[in-house]
């Protein structure tokens, strides 16, 4: 097994795989919704891995860093074997990956043939999602994709990525004058409390409250008997400065086993010094506010 983790844009994340499943991953780069993967060191470090995207038929970009920005270099290959034997060679500990092709460094921001409404529309989105803290860099990317419309000039993968690549770095900047703890590691730390007193507990659930209550249980564990979560729309209010609307339920389904449910978030809530609103009807959704929403960014680029 090789000491890596693999991140794609279809399918779970590949803990310790071997070459054989590092390879088959790989071979399937450039298909529809499966245009990147990347490859980072256990343990994770930052600021070293190696990647590569493809769209359709066209060449792998294939880039490495191994610092900061000023150590991220690019290279173009047509070869899906010789980028196959790159990769692995790179998640051995090797060296050959390193002259395998002419790297160069990489311009990590500019889109030249963008129009700059468009660019300008794509790095909006892009600053929500990262203000969420949800989101790595890949899906970030992704994200500012998707909401270009068939009508809408199309912003590729790797505009995208570019796009998101100033903003998240002026974010990890911000993120070194942080307090220890904020609010989001508070709220983090009471979602972690609620599973284990018996609740299935989510953050950034889903993209609504009707599909979080449809689909939450799938998420229960043996011997929880409700729920707590919010979902996507929930985040980006939150995000946006808003307050937090917390979610619940019992799977008992009940008035009285709903409002229980509702008392036990609550006073997870308050012990941990959120302000909640909430009067008691299970009717009614848990609102916390005001908050200070600094969430760290995922690790990994």
């Amino acid at each position: 097994m090789l000491e890596i983790t693999v991140k794609a844009e279809t399918g779970p994340d590949l803990s310790r795989p071997t070459e054989a499943e590092l390879s088959a991953l790989l071979r399937r780069i450039g298909g529809e919704g499966d245009q990147f993967a990347v490859v980072l060191r256990i343990p994770d470090e930052p600021e070293e891995f190696v990647q590569t995207l493809r769209e359709g038929d066209g060449p792998f970009a294939v880039e490495y860093r191994d610092g900061g920005p000023d150590r991220h270099f690019r290279a173009e290959s047509a070869d899906a074997e010789q980028v196959i034997a790159l990769m692995v060679d790179w998640a051995r500990g090797g060296e050959s990956w390193r002259t395998a092709l002419e790297w160069a460094p990489a311009d990590l921001y500019a889109t030249p043939g963008l129009d700059p409404k468009t660019r300008e529309r794509a790095e909006e989105q892009a600053r929500a999602l990262i203000r969420t803290g949800f989101w790595d860099f890949h899906r970030t990317a992704q994200g500012v994709c998707d909401i270009f419309g068939p009508d809408d000039t199309p912003v590729s993968l790797d505009e995208a990525r570019r796009i998101v690549a100033g903003p998240w770095q002026e974010r990890l900047a911000e993120q070194a004058a942080w307090p220890e703890v904020t609010d989001a590691d508070r709220v983090a730390g009471v979602f972690a409390a609620l599973e284990r007193q018996g609740l299935t507990a989510r953050m950034n659930f889903t993209c609504c409250s009707g599909c979080g209550v449809a689909e939450i249980g799938a998420e229960r564990a043996e011997g929880d008997h409700g729920f707590v979560f919010f979902h996507y729309q929930d985040t980006e209010t939150l995000a946006d400065g808003g307050g937090l609307s917390v979610r619940y339920g019992a799977y008992a389904d009940s008035g009285r086993e709903r409002a229980e449910v509702g008392r036990t978030v609550v006073a997870a809530l308050s012990e941990a010094g959120l302000p909640t609103e909430w009067d008691g009807n299970p009717d009614k959704v848990i609102t916390v506010d005001p908050l200070d929403w600094r969430k760290r960014l995922p690790t990994g680029d």
